[in-house]
């Protein structure tokens, strides 16, 4: 510092401190810029003041410190000594407004597009893949710096390599379910709120998050499923392609029943309910001939999969009641024993013991 004349050092600072007061100054008028622009018909002109503010104003201060810097004799001299330093300095600038630039990008766009969704993993994955970007394009741009001022970075980079590689396998599992996580937040036809099954789980998404799913069952169990088994087992959503399900019943009736009197019965009371769709309408079938009655098949459509168990429980109880009055009887499993004369002969037939 004592071979540095006064006057060139104040101007220097004089130039650092006007640059930054230019950011900032520079700053402040983008994001002025960019709340009338919310204001206007379009409001992406704001989405990109907002964006392309910062960087900008970061360039023009550091442009005046490398200026500043750059006009001091010593410092002139320091970076002719070596032509990497200033490139180096270059590289890390221009690294640092690339890493503010796309991080600006990902918060003004990719977090409101994240939000929209039903799903809280969208906001993770936009989290995970902003720090994922910018901490790629800081390690790309201190290894080109490092390139520059002469050391050698190869072997470090094949490091890196390795050191990756036994974190991938080592981690292969929480990847899996990640992966499979993004997998199931993208598809369609899996969403929060869909009642699903799942092997032997039924129950309602409550969320899906990075590695596991969580559902509620029936029971009012929370079950954690792992993402990867999710991708590996065959889910049925109960609500897709939409809420309308169909229910079946099956109810008996004797065999000298007026089958086609309890078939009307049957339609009146699925009619009378509010949660029995009358279009795809109804249907009571004669499905099997059973060993102690006619075994009537109920096909219903219902307005969600939710409550089936109730609907059921009403039309079985209301059938009770409807059968008695008409005097249709649901009859009980029955067996006829037949006993063969000569064998009942036979049972009853003392035994003799023999005599010597």
């Amino acid at each position: 510092m004592d071979g540095i004349a006064i006057n060139t050092l104040l101007i220097s600072l004089g130039l650092v401190a006007g640059g930054i007061t230019g950011a900032f100054l520079l700053y402040q008028t983008f994001r002025w810029l960019a709340t009338r622009a919310d204001r206007s018909r379009y409001q992406i002109d704001g989405l990109v003041l907002r964006i392309v503010g910062r960087p900008l104003s970061v360039l023009v201060g550091l442009a005046s410190v490398n200026y500043a810097l750059y006009r001091i004799p010593e410092v002139q001299a320091l970076f002719d000594r070596g032509p990497g330093i200033q490139n180096a300095i270059l590289i890390i600038t221009g690294t640092w407004i690339v890493a503010s630039l796309v991080k600006a990008i990902v918060r003004e766009y990719g977090l409101p597009l994240a939000e929209r969704t039903d799903t809280d993993v969208d906001e993770r994955v936009v989290a995970l893949l902003d720090l994922t970007a910018v901490y790629l394009i800081w390690t790309g741009g201190l290894l080109i710096a490092l390139r520059e001022v002469g050391i050698e970075v190869t072997a470090f980079i094949a490091s890196l390599g390795i050191v990756g590689l036994a974190v991938a396998l080592a981690a292969r599992t929480v990847l899996s379910n990640v992966l499979a996580g993004v997998t199931l937040t993208a598809d369609r036809y899996f969403r929060v709120g869909d009642r699903i099954e799942v092997g032997d789980h039924i129950g309602d998404v409550l969320e899906i998050n990075l590695h596991k799913t969580v559902i509620r069952t029936r029971n009012n169990e929370i079950v954690l499923i792992p993402n990867d088994v999710l991708g590996k087992e065959v889910i049925i959503n109960h609500m897709l392609p939409e809420q309308v399900t169909r229910i079946e019943m099956t109810i008996g009736v004797a065999y000298d029943s007026d089958v086609d009197e309890a078939t009307t019965i049957l339609h009146e009371i699925l009619r009378s309910s509010d949660r029995i769709h009358t279009d795809p309408k109804p249907e009571v079938n004669v499905s099997a001939l059973g060993d102690s009655a006619v075994v009537l098949q109920v096909l219903a459509w219902i307005d969600r999969p939710r409550g089936k168990r109730t609907v059921r429980d009403a039309v079985y109880r209301k059938a009770l009641a409807r059968f008695s009055e008409a005097g249709i009887d649901i009859p009980f499993p029955q067996r006829t024993l037949h006993v063969a004369l000569s064998s009942q002969h036979a049972l009853l037939e003392p035994t003799r013991a023999s005599t010597s």
